[in-house]
């Protein structure tokens, strides 16, 4: 993306989503780690970073579909562009995990409850299809996100033309198709989370001036409601807190934002592979909460230091590539 379509604070806010999805797993979700519940119910907020991530997609994806003159004949040149970008460094985890499934029978806390995936199971990875079977679960729990993404990638490659249509009937009926989407489907599924998603894709309607300001904020406060009745207050204040920064505060950035924000999908799929594995390993042995805080403080450095490395190694030449692969005119 060209310098004049940048939006710096997209990195820090990525920053923010990733590294609280982190601090939650790694306070609140290992289990006989961290005892204080005044502790635990702070760190639970970072779950919602979960949903930063939502309103930040719904935004950049059309951002950069419309800055690259995208059509609907470029559909399957899109999908091949976000695969190309996002498949490399998830399948590298998709490895590690697996292997620390067969692994962990190593370790001596190992209690011999754990099942090691099946080839099916591994297989419904690829194409983020486990929600789609009954009984099926993902092998790392973080996964389940990136099939609500993947869906996403396919819902807006197929409506953009609809949504950023000069035709506002058109924009008003995929407006409804979105915000009735947690009435008809669960959660597992993208349709529970597509008013998310639809504060961030009318907050680029506007930005890119298609929409009017009073649209803009009429789509996005119906939006902002469905969210709180279907989700919960947090999520409609995490997920406003996101739409609202990035309406008003564009230009902000910081060395530490830029850096963690570049890292941000691999420190996501790999907190878990890194400092998590560390912890659960040293929960039967730390007990003292100032040895405790230094083992987050270290596990969370270690996952930056091994997310860097995937990043420069995998990310990075991924995301190269898949820039090098224009649309169709």
């Amino acid at each position: 993306m060209s310098k004049s379509t940048n939006i710096p604070v997209l990195n820090s806010l990525r920053a923010m989503a990733a590294l609280s999805v982190c601090l939650f797993h790694y306070v609140c979700t290992v289990t006989g780690f961290v005892s204080s519940t005044a502790v635990t119910s702070i760190f639970s907020f970072g779950h919602y970073g979960v949903q930063m991530f939502f309103v930040i997609s719904g935004f950049i994806i059309p951002w950069s579909m419309y800055h690259s003159n995208y059509k609907i004949n470029n559909f399957f040149t899109f999908t091949a562009k976000r695969l190309i970008r996002l498949e490399p460094p998830y399948i590298v985890s998709l490895v590690f995990a697996v292997a620390h499934t067969y692994l962990r029978v190593l370790s001596p806390h190992y209690n011999g409850t754990d099942i090691t995936p099946t080839a099916k199971q591994i297989a419904l990875h690829f194409g983020y299809l486990v929600p789609f079977f009954e009984g099926e679960k993902w092998i790392r729990p973080v996964y389940w996100t990136l099939a609500i993404e993947f869906q996403y990638y396919l819902t807006i490659g197929l409506l953009f033309s609809f949504i950023s249509s000069n035709k506002m009937w058109l924009r008003i009926l995929v407006y409804l198709v979105f915000l009735s989407g947690p009435i008809w489907m669960k959660s597992n599924f993208l349709p529970y989370h597509l008013p998310i998603f639809l504060l961030g894709i009318s907050l680029c309607l506007y930005k890119t001036k298609i929409v009017t300001l009073l649209e803009m904020y009429i789509t996005s406060v119906i939006a902002l409601v469905i969210i709180a009745f279907f989700n919960d207050i947090p999520t409609m204040c995490f997920s406003g807190f996101t739409f609202f920064t990035i309406l008003y505060f564009s230009t902000i950035q910081s060395a530490i934002g830029n850096f963690l924000g570049n890292i941000s999908y691999s420190l996501y799929l790999f907190h878990s592979l890194t400092g998590m594995i560390l912890l659960n390993y040293c929960a039967h042995s730390a007990t003292s909460p100032l040895v405790k805080f230094v083992l987050i403080i270290v596990a969370v450095l270690i996952s930056i230091g091994a997310s860097s490395l995937v990043y420069r190694f995998v990310e990075k030449p991924s995301k190269e590539l898949s820039s090098r692969i224009k649309y169709k005119k």
